[in-house]
């Protein structure tokens, strides 16, 4: 029996786009996503919408309004401190209060062991150099509060502090697989031998922010930091050449464009003005009209039609 698998990007506030877009193929496909999917994949903003559906159950239409402005503005929130400081500061850009508390007002004290649906969240762990990945179906991480686990995942390097989680030091899963899409894939293949398994990857938008290559030859730490050092150690396009490559494309869909495709799209990862997000949902809406089609034939286990 065919076994289907959502696999989310990071990309910080960009989760907006990937959230209307999964509401809108949850209305088309007129059944849970959690009732859909056999597991759920995610990292940084995306390990909290896995989290939102493979752990909770919740609904898409439930948890689009995580993306709210009130809540992307209490995450993205600094300390008085923070604010004081401004240019100057040495930390992280924001001190990750309101993020955590957001996250326990969702997640509360659940374990991965309690999740619905198999959910797997991608993290990295700083001091022992290597990716964790966390599955709600591992013996070893079953009593580990989801709050936890999805605030590392999405403890973005310059942006968030790091997160201890059961004695280990982690950070954004971003940094080694922002698209964890062959992650999921592995775990697919280990959990569900010898069944056909199917992918639907949903992104966050590519950034098209123009790096310029003959001035990038003159860039230290603090030019290559200016100029998105972060967005291109986070790219995913490799990956998506391999899951394509592994997959084919009647088992794989990839959902995602440059960001410039929907107009007045912010491309940073913290952009919270009501603008924004009401361009990223737009951005979700014209994925649904761009793929929408492909995905619920990959979902229905149909032929999926030509894009």
């Amino acid at each position: 029996m065919t076994k289907l698998v959502l696999s989310l990007d990071g990309g910080g506030v960009r989760g907006a786009a990937s959230a209307r877009f999964l509401e809108r193929l949850e209305q088309r496909l007129e059944r849970p996503l959690n009732d859909a999917f056999d597991l759920f994949a995610g990292t940084s903003t995306g390990a909290i919408i896995a989290g939102a559906l493979g752990v909770l159950g919740m609904s898409a239409a439930e948890i689009s309004p995580l993306y709210s402005i009130e809540n992307i503005q209490r995450i993205m929130d600094k300390s008085p401190w923070d604010r004081a400081a401004g240019l100057i500061q040495a930390g992280p850009k924001y001190d990750g209060v309101g993020k955590r508390r957001t996250l326990e007002r969702y997640f509360g004290n659940k374990t991965l062991g309690e999740a619905r649906k198999r959910t797997l969240i991608v993290t990295y762990d700083v001091e022992r150099r290597e990716s964790a990945v966390l599955k709600s179906h591992h013996p070893e991480h079953r009593t580990l509060r989801a709050v936890d686990v999805i605030d590392a995942s999405s403890a973005a390097p310059l942006y968030f502090p790091t997160v201890r989680v059961d004695g280990r030091w982690l950070i954004d899963g971003g940094v080694v697989a922002n698209n964890p899409t062959l992650c999921a894939y592995a775990e697919a293949v280990h959990c569900f031998p010898n069944e056909p398994i199917r992918i639907v990857s949903v992104g966050t938008g590519k950034r098209t922010r123009k790096i310029v290559g003959e001035a990038s030859r003159g860039w230290g730490a603090v030019g290559w930091i200016t100029h998105d050092l972060l967005g291109v150690v986070m790219d995913e396009t490799v990956v998506e050449y391999q899951a394509q490559t592994l997959l084919g494309a009647g088992n794989y869909i990839r959902v995602n464009s440059d960001l410039d495709e929907a107009s007045d799209v912010n491309d940073d990862l913290d952009e919270t003005s009501s603008g924004n997000l009401a361009a990223l949902k737009r951005l979700g809406d014209a994925w649904f009209e761009r793929f929408g089609a492909q995905a619920l034939a990959l979902i229905n286990a149909g032929a999926i039609p030509n894009a």
